[in-house]
């Protein structure tokens, strides 16, 4: 028998014997009055089923009562009553253990809950970023020290007081609050110069929408990536630069003394031919650094962008068609992929088709002697983006070399500048966008971000 069953069993019990007295009694009353000509007897009859017929009512009122209580102070979470006095039986020591496990049970969950809360309240604290949370009505329910350090206020009520403090911060939040996702920014705060990334969210709870704005001060980590970027920079130049300036210097020397010790006329047919060979090393060289110079100039080079609405199947179509000699000529099948077919994107046509022209070539180069070489091409729409995926089946770029093929002149090519990627990545950046790279034993993956 249940719990339930023998907690019932033993109510039912109670109320019946209370039933059973009272009836009993009633008849003992009719008999009474009916045979005898007794006063005190009947009467001393009535006072007992007086009192038992308010005994039943009490313990029905008062069971009534205490699981009212009990209901109640779980609903206040209040877990600190007791319910069920030991002089209502054994079957209610029974429901009084079990409304005992409830309580117990409610009380841990409002401690894991008040537990979370501090742990959540303790990480909004200290934490670095800075989080500030508002209603639609602007109103603020949450703002962090972070926050307040930042915009230099340690009470803010409303969203649009952030106005008057810092309006460049303020535009790019409403600007954000209605497509989401992120912005970097460049502002002064209270005289200080700021290099903030900011990035909104919206959800509901409890059928009230909130907006969460996300503010991280990343001028630190900027500047210590400009600082590595230059490094890379300086190292790929001083490499390319002593590449071919030193040979040219050693030869020049040479040139220079095999004259000052002869007269070119008395030279033999031998001199001649290694005298000849140290100039055209010097000219090609010199040619080399020219071109090397010409590379850095188009990188350099400050590009304008030429929107337009276009269909991105006519885009990688356009590519495609153009690259389709060289496909068929180094044996590379390339296939791609649309979703929506429909799918239109604003972009200069001209640099984004330049940006995959150089990753199919990259790719095709990669696939040299591979058997069964594969080229895939994916676009895509997720949220507010267009991602353009273009995979191939090689054998993939070593860790080395993939840390730094976005940097100027780096290149494993011996007839590369090592420009394409980087220039590659300054259009997707002038887009609003940027390019991401994969890669492992089985290929490469580079993806295309575009904001639609």
């Amino acid at each position: 028998m249940s719990i339930n069953q023998k907690i019932l069993l033993g109510f039912r019990t109670q109320i019946i014997i209370r039933v059973v007295i009272l009836l009993s009694l009633c008849i003992v009353l009719g008999a009474v009055l009916t045979s005898t000509n007794w006063f005190f007897t009947p009467l001393v009859i009535a006072l007992l089923i007086l009192i038992t017929t308010i005994n039943l009512i009490h313990y029905q009122e008062t069971t009534n009562r205490d699981i009212t209580v009990f209901l109640t102070s779980l609903k206040q979470s209040n877990f600190t009553n007791h319910y069920f006095p030991k002089r209502k039986g054994k079957s209610f020591d029974r429901l009084e253990e079990l409304f005992y496990d409830i309580n117990e049970s409610f009380l841990k969950v409002n401690l894991e809950k008040e537990s979370h809360y501090q742990y959540l309240q303790a990480l909004n604290e200290n934490i670095g970023v800075a989080i500030i949370s508002y209603l639609n009505s602007g109103e603020i329910q949450l703002i962090n020290t972070a926050a307040k350090k930042l915009i230099r206020k340690p009470i803010l009520t409303n969203i649009s007081h952030l106005e008057l403090i810092t309006p460049d911060i303020y535009h790019q939040i409403k600007d954000l609050e209605i497509s989401g996702g992120t912005k970097v920014i460049s502002t002064m705060i209270a005289g200080d110069q700021h290099e903030l990334s900011i990035t909104c969210r919206h959800f509901v709870a409890k059928d009230v929408p909130f907006h969460v704005v996300l503010i991280q001060d990343i001028k630190k980590a900027l500047d210590d990536k400009e600082s590595q970027s230059w490094q890379r920079l300086v190292k790929v130049l001083t490499h390319e630069i002593m590449n071919s300036v030193t040979p040219i210097a050693s030869l020049s020397e040479a040139v220079n003394q095999s004259m000052k010790a002869s007269d070119i006329k008395s030279l033999n047919q031998e001199d001649l031919k290694d005298l000849q060979i140290s100039i055209e090393t010097i000219e090609n060289r010199s040619k080399g650094m020219v071109k090397f110079v010409n590379a850095y100039k188009d990188y350099a080079r400050d590009l304008e962008l030429n929107k337009q609405d276009i269909e991105a199947s006519k885009l990688i179509s356009n590519v495609t068609n153009l690259l389709t000699s060289l496909l068929e000529e180094n044996k590379v099948e390339l296939s791609y992929e649309i979703k929506p077919e429909s799918l239109r994107i604003n972009v200069d046509s001209g640099l984004l088709e330049q940006v995959l022209i150089n990753l199919i070539k990259n790719a095709i180069e990669a696939l040299k002697d591979q058997k069964d070489a594969l080229i895939n091409i994916t676009v895509n729409k997720e949220n507010q983006y267009c991602n353009i995926t273009v995979v191939d089946n090689g054998s993939g770029i070593s860790n080395e070399n993939l840390n730094n093929i976005f940097v100027p002149f780096f290149t494993t090519k011996r007839k590369g500048s090592g420009v394409g990627l980087s220039l590659s990545k300054k259009i997707m950046q002038l887009h609003g966008g940027d390019i991401q790279v994969k890669s492992s034993e089985k290929g490469t993956v580079f993806i295309l971000t575009i904001p639609l």
